[in-house]
């Protein structure tokens, strides 16, 4: 019987797969690293805040506008470099104005009520109930966009407002004016702007690629808090030069650094992986709020925040289809 001899590309293919499964696994440690570097440096977001106001007299709101108005130059700017082409639409009406400017607004109210929060509570508590969001997205999208919602997210939702109920009644008595209860009520609300945020940025992202959105959020947010900050009567400018250093990373590292390692990340992992990685922001936040601003957590804060943690990770699990 005659033999045939092997293909000669063969081993070719061999060392191509070989290639292609190595740059895979290259990519996804690249990717699973920026993730956990963006989740650490958004975790900042809570702590720098609270450092500008300790230095001087300016207050939360105006940090907040601060760190919209400092970041968005450098976001435009990455903008007109890419030049990034909008996503083709397969609607013939394209995406009004009113909702491009929505998510704007929305995240504008979002950081107000949340750096509102900072003087009344912890960081840590400020970032974790912040969190909640990812329970409040799941509950519209299976109410009113229809979507699939696995095993998890109930099991979750459960877990998070029972540990939510727990960290609300642990929280230390009021103390050098502070008000902790006040400042959870609020770091609550701030999910509920939040979760709005993330929605209309959902509508808008049909369209238009997600820095040109970001970029469009910080310039809405930019004038919500302009005009907030008049309202409420806070200074514009710290009295003190070291805030500004605090303004400065408040817009660099969180904004700019952390969403964009974040976005860059969530191309190339699982949304499962993503999910569970993204509770780092909250354990960050407690991390560096103990290690910088001194704020200790006590057994019973520690434990219902677990619980929450927790719940939001079973609830991201559960929520969303499995690519990210």
């Amino acid at each position: 019987m005659r033999k045939f001899p092997r293909p000669a590309t063969t081993p070719r293919m061999g060392i191509d797969e070989a290639r292609t499964t190595e740059t895979d696994r290259s990519r996804f440690q690249l990717a699973l690293g920026a993730l956990v570097l963006g989740a650490l440096a958004v975790a900042f977001a809570a702590i720098l805040p609270k450092q500008a106001m300790a230095v001087s007299s300016i207050g939360p709101i105006a940090t907040a506008f601060w760190r919209l108005t400092l970041a968005f130059p450098i976001l435009l700017t990455i903008l007109l470099i890419r030049r990034p082409k909008r996503k083709p639409t397969n609607t013939a009406r394209r995406i009004s104005l009113p909702w491009l400017l929505l998510p704007g607004v929305i995240f504008g109210f979002d950081l107000l009520t949340w750096h509102l929060s900072f003087p009344l509570t912890t960081a840590a508590n400020a970032t974790l109930l912040a969190n909640l969001e990812v329970v409040l997205v799941g509950i519209v999208g299976w109410l009113v966009l229809k979507e699939h919602l696995r095993w998890q997210f109930p099991l979750g939702g459960a877990m998070a407002l029972a540990g939510v109920v727990l960290l609300l009644l642990s929280g230390p008595d009021s103390v050098e004016g502070r008000n902790p209860l006040a400042g959870d009520l609020l770091a609550i609300f701030t999910a509920f702007w939040y979760a709005g945020y993330l929605l209309s940025v959902k509508h808008v992202r049909r369209e238009w690629d997600a820095l040109s959105v970001i970029v469009l959020a910080t310039f809405g947010g930019m004038i919500v808090l302009f005009i907030s900050t008049i309202i409420k009567g806070e200074a514009f400018f710290p009295d003190q030069s070291e805030a500004w250093i605090y303004l400065l990373l408040l817009a660099i590292v969180p904004h700019c650094i952390g969403q964009g390692l974040i976005i860059f990340s969530l191309a190339s992992l699982p949304a499962s992986l993503a999910a569970v990685t993204l509770l780092l922001q909250p354990v960050g936040a407690a991390c560096w709020g103990w290690l910088i601003l001194g704020e200790s957590l006590n057994t019973v804060q520690i434990f219902a925040g677990l619980i929450v943690l927790t719940g939001i990770g079973l609830a991201r699990l559960g929520s969303g289809p499995g690519k990210s």
